[in-house]
């Protein structure tokens, strides 16, 4: 693990809860180990790193739009962070490829299928993506829900919850089919979707509008 990430996620341990109230569910049964591909619901540029300050362990690596790259601090902040920059309307498949190398090599990855924020909550169409991922690398993945309601703000109530870690299986992982790759997408866009519903059931009913 790289020394500035690793001061940067304590940094961020002791600074997100002062600006924003965080719950965490179901972390404490997460692998200690890396090798894991955390698959995310997407709300907000905070979202890696509400999943990392989580899981010290191992260092997690994520994809981040190359435009953010070109952002003075930002783009250094995310190079040191060890982020891979995507260009989401390239097409190009090394970001992808990278997050495999680094998934062999032992550390923990997160991405987010959506593609893009979602400004409601309401969970989108899960891209082939990560389905790609978890195929050839043949690592398993674990789902994690990001809620809240409104917009991200200070002091903003945050539930992150975590589900157990789903293996999968592909007869040829070089070249899994495309049935293989729907039937991943759809483990994956299921069980976020179980974790979101949790999140949703577990609100105080003033919060949902919802009357006694």
């Amino acid at each position: 693990m790289k020394k500035f990430y690793r001061f940067a996620m304590r940094v961020m341990q002791v600074i997100m809860p002062l600006y924003y109230r965080i719950d965490v569910f179901g972390n404490k049964e997460l692998p200690t180990d890396g090798g894991y591909l955390f698959v995310s619901n997407h709300r907000s540029m905070a979202d890696p790193i509400l999943i990392g300050i989580q899981n010290t362990q191992t260092q997690f690596c994520f994809l981040a739009k190359q435009e953010l790259f070109e952002v003075g601090l930002i783009g250094k902040f995310l190079r040191y962070l060890g982020a891979i920059a995507i260009d989401r309307g390239a097409g190009d498949m090394t970001p992808l490829e990278e997050l495999k190398t680094r998934l062999k090599a032992g550390q923990n990855a997160v991405i987010f299928p959506e593609g893009t924020r979602s400004e409601d909550g309401t969970l989108k169409r899960f891209r082939t993506g990560a389905a790609l991922l978890v195929a050839q690398t043949g690592v398993s993945f674990v789902p994690v829900a990001i809620y809240y309601t409104g917009k991200l703000r200070f002091r903003t109530h945050i539930t992150v919850r975590y589900g157990q870690p789903i293996a999968v299986h592909c007869e040829q992982p070089d070249a899994p089919t495309p049935v293989e790759l729907k039937v991943i997408r759809n483990a994956m866009s299921g069980a976020v979707a179980e974790l979101l519903a949790q999140n949703t059931a577990a609100l105080p009913a003033e919060q949902t509008g919802q009357q006694p």
